[in-house]
């Protein structure tokens, strides 16, 4: 028995280092081609998903900016000095001038999100990633909503890329 024991586990460990091998220089293969040009891009948001889940649930407070409420300009600007070291205007219309505008289609990590909620207010949000953007919402306070859903489609009114250092 011991020596059939022994006569298979050869076999089987060739086997598993084969194994190993092979996906050890397939994953290095396959991130080596994407990975290089989009790492700066996963960096900014896990960085950003990471401020997001320290404001999770925060609520909503209108001029307010602390751990007990805060509204989204506030959440946005805060974000900004956190993970990009960026000090940026308070105000949801003075990020709205922030760098060039850009098509809703090219939207990154990092990228301001504005809309028109009624005809005098404005909201914004910063994208994570896709169409998902986190925000302040003044029932569910700080979350992540997508830009797709409904309500946000139809208030949908424009994206900025301020200059944050991000390198695409």
């Amino acid at each position: 028995m011991n020596r059939l024991f022994v006569f298979l586990k050869i076999p089987m460990l060739a086997t598993l280092i084969v194994l190993l091998t092979g996906c050890a220089v397939n994953t290095t293969n396959s991130t080596s081609h994407s990975g290089a040009a989009m790492h700066p891009l996963i960096k900014v948001e896990k960085e950003l998903l990471g401020y997001y889940s320290d404001w999770q649930g925060t609520p909503y407070r209108y001029g307010k900016n602390s751990r007990k409420g805060l509204d989204c300009s506030a959440f946005v600007k805060n974000a900004y000095e956190s993970v990009f070291n960026l000090d940026i205007p308070r105000t949801t219309l003075g990020q709205a001038k922030l760098g060039a505008s850009i098509n809703k289609s090219a939207l990154i990590p990092g990228d301001l999100v504005l809309f028109k909620t009624s005809r005098f207010v404005k909201h914004v949000g910063i994208v994570v990633n896709g169409n998902k953007f986190m925000h302040v919402s003044k029932k569910m306070g700080v979350t992540i909503s997508a830009l797709d859903n409904v309500y946000w489609r139809k208030k949908y009114w424009k994206a900025v890329r301020p200059d944050n250092g991000i390198k695409i």
